[in-house]
């Protein structure tokens, strides 16, 4: 027979083997006792937490043919089995990645016509529901509603934001946990003993915690670990099988920047990827660990620690402020950026790490802001100097020059004022725009718009103003050729008008044409010439050049 992967070998059978899921493994044991089962329910939550597995024991327990409804399904039953194997005619599972279109939802409403073969209900289990196009869903709202007598659906979803209200509120909800790593621990070490494996407790925890929350995921983990072919695994095996860093290179790497040794942090780093971890991991598990480390100082439990790891971790999170540590976090999540789009991803990070040796050589920006508003200057670290050596010279002084130890700000008073001068240029010219502000200040404004745009500025200049309202300026334009000329422009005319007020100013235009202006019915150059004296002036002037 082909090896069984575990995540199948071990999957719940019946609700007391779900873990940490208690919130709803009693909700529907009760339901079932009590016969309120409902006609469809949602089941959300991260994956490899028990989704489809708890509708497959929920799908026992509804058609067990031993006492069923039970909330004690015998997995020895024709039912049973059949739904355990997947092959029940009864209990339909549907993948909803695979059949996203309202076509398959039409067949599907055409098998609810059906009975039951050889069960008391008739069950859908459609996993990744959210993957259905909305036709699908709006199919399939009437039928939710409205099911035949003894039909139940069970949807299944990572994504529930992606499912629509309509169906969401048809539906009895149930949002699945993420699986503790004490829980995760607990399924592994048993299977361990099953197995006949002796592992490192520090080795499960490390599988535990890379599992993240997924019984799935853990059970793969630890597939993976057994194929390594020893009858004892240790902590080094499981960080060798996945590329994970041990928690003693960050520490490593934290005290280096304690020390100011940049060489020893880059040393380190090339020593991970020599052995062939990914830069990506790396970075995680280094901003994990210092999350930690921030976490331990705010005095908050965390149970993604080891006890092994706590006592050393409290003892170099004493070493840091929470900024530096901030600090350090900021860095390292640029950088993960950075490498996305570098084609030189050691260099990056590299530099990055350089950047943080220097931590201790920092001031904080409060310190400089006190240092200018009390106008003393902030002290640095003295420069280590090297002393010249020089060869002595017979009856002659040998002169060592001196160098003084240099200060950070020397013009303090000079940079105070700037920075009160550019304060002042911040500050609004006006309380209040309003209609009279704007008026006095349009040919200002419009002289500044023309030497961008001179014929845009004129047009601005013969606009009305029409409304003004928190801001935003309306204008209007009697011209057409105007108007399109100051709407094509008005992004740079609202700068132009935010910059004069120091305001945040939106400018708009209307076009409003002259209702009172004749319009030239007949086009005869008589009548142009008697409705337009210039043009007329016009045409008698060039005549005289052309005759």
């Amino acid at each position: 027979m082909a090896y069984l992967i575990l995540a199948r070998k071990y999957r719940p059978q019946t609700f007391d083997e779900v873990y940490a899921q208690d919130h709803i493994t009693n909700i529907l044991k009760n339901t079932i006792e009590m016969d309120r089962t409902a006609q469809a329910y949602l089941f959300t939550g991260p994956r490899g937490v028990g989704k489809t597995s708890l509708a497959r024991i929920f799908a026992k327990s509804l058609n067990c043919l031993n006492d069923g409804p039970t909330i004690t399904p015998c997995n020895t039953c024709q039912n049973c089995t059949e739904i355990t194997q997947g092959i029940s005619t009864d209990v339909i599972e549907i993948d909803g990645a695979s059949n996203t279109g309202v076509e398959d939802i039409r067949d599907l409403q055409k098998e609810l016509m059906y009975s039951p073969s050889n069960s008391r209900n008739k069950i859908y289990i459609i996993d990744e529901v959210h993957m259905l196009s909305k036709n699908a869903f709006n199919a399939l709202l009437k039928t939710l509603e409205e099911p035949p007598e003894n039909v139940v659906f069970i949807f299944a979803t990572t994504e529930p934001h992606k499912v629509i209200p309509t169906i969401i509120s048809r539906c009895q909800r149930f949002d699945f946990k993420r699986i503790p790593i004490p829980a995760i621990i607990d399924r592994l070490n048993s299977i361990c003993k099953i197995d006949g494996v002796t592992i490192d407790p520090e080795a499960l925890f490390a599988i535990a915690k890379k599992a993240d929350g997924s019984m799935r995921d853990a059970l793969s983990l630890m597939d993976q670990v057994l194929a390594y072919g020893k009858d004892y695994i240790s902590l080094i095996d499981v960080l060798s099988i996945f590329g994970i860093v041990h928690t003693d290179i960050f520490y490593k790497i934290l005290l280096s920047v304690i020390e100011k040794n940049a060489s020893g942090i880059i040393e380190l780093l090339h020593d991970i990827l020599e052995k062939g971890n990914d830069i990506q991991e790396f970075l995680n598990g280094m901003l994990d660990y210092i999350r930690n480390l921030l976490l331990l100082k705010l005095e908050i439990k965390i149970p993604t620690i080891s006890e092994a790891n706590r006592k050393q971790m409290l003892e170099i999170s004493d070493k840091f402020e929470d900024a530096d540590l901030l600090y350090i976090m900021t860095i390292l999540i640029k950088t993960k950026m950075d490498i996305k789009s570098s084609s030189n991803p050691t260099l990056v990070t590299e530099m990055a790490f350089i950047k943080i040796s220097r931590l201790t050589e920092l001031k904080s920006l409060d310190k400089l802001i006190d240092s200018i508003n009390t106008g003393k200057p902030v002290q640095t670290q003295p420069r280590q100097v090297q002393p010249i050596r020089m060869q002595p010279v017979e009856n002659k002084k040998v002169v060592i020059p001196q160098q003084p130890i240099t200060t950070m700000h020397d013009k303090t008073e000079e940079v105070k004022a700037e920075i009160q001068k550019e304060a002042e240029q911040e500050k609004p010219k006006i309380d209040k725009l309003t209609i009279e502000a704007v008026e006095e200040n349009l040919e200002s404004i419009t002289n500044t718009l023309s030497k961008q745009k001179p014929i845009v500025s004129n047009y601005l200049l013969k606009c009305k103003i029409r409304n003004l309202s928190n801001n935003f300026l309306h204008l209007a334009s009697a011209n057409s050729l105007a108007y399109d000329m100051l709407r094509d422009e008005k992004e740079i005319i609202s700068d132009i008008f935010s910059k004069h007020f120091n305001l945040k100013i939106k400018v708009d235009f209307t076009l409003e044409e002259d209702k009172n202006k004749k319009v030239i019915t007949d086009l005869t150059l008589d009548n142009i010439k008697k409705e337009s004296p210039t043009i007329a002036k016009f045409i008698e002037d060039t005549d005289s050049i052309f005759n």
